[in-house]
């Protein structure tokens, strides 16, 4: 509610918002991955179905957490990503039970530096995250052979599927224009 320009914001601890920024990433890449696979797999831009499976879901997982974890910086204090980011670990470490701590923590760096290295190539997030699933899927592998040898994506498909992938981007503008974090 808007009064004398002011706006009533609900507040939210950093905490919650941790808690609650992971399990919705956590839920929409359970029920998103699917599409991906069936995506990926139907392509008609591969000489052969990569057959991605339901199981194949930890390095998506990782792309997209990194990705939304890229973008942080740009709405928060350092105070404030460092928490969100250390209590996004923690979640990504129960949530991955059955990997060592270490593990996953490692896991976790490798995977934003490597995020880091495709966004600085591409520039926008979302072309990164499918560069990035293009790599650690291996998709070139399934490529024709002019594409293979140069190692690079086919534009349409890397569009196609950046274009599917930003259904995975937080929307830091609108939950911030109803949440204040305190």
């Amino acid at each position: 509610m808007k009064l004398f320009g002011f706006s009533k914001k609900e507040k939210m601890s950093v905490d919650e918002l941790a808690q609650l920024y992971t399990n919705t990433l956590f839920e929409v890449v359970d029920n998103g991955f699917p599409e991906i696979i069936g995506f990926v797999n139907d392509n008609r831009k591969f000489e052969e179905s990569p057959n991605l499976q339901t199981e194949d879901i930890k390095w998506f997982l990782m792309i997209i957490l990194a990705a939304n974890n890229h973008r942080l910086s740009d709405f928060f204090s350092d105070d404030v990503v460092d928490e969100l980011h250390n209590s996004c670990t923690q979640q990504v470490i129960r949530f991955l039970e059955n990997d060592e701590e270490e593990v996953v923590r490692e896991m976790v760096v490798d995977y934003e530096s490597f995020f880091a290295e495709q966004f600085s190539e591409s520039a926008k997030l979302e072309k990164a995250m499918a560069r990035s699933i293009f790599i650690k899927y291996n998709l070139n592998d399934y490529q024709g052979k002019l594409l293979k040898n140069q190692n690079e994506p086919n534009p349409v498909f890397l569009q196609e599927l950046a274009n599917l992938l930003s259904h995975f981007i937080w929307s830091w503008d609108d939950f911030l224009s109803k949440y204040k974090i305190v």
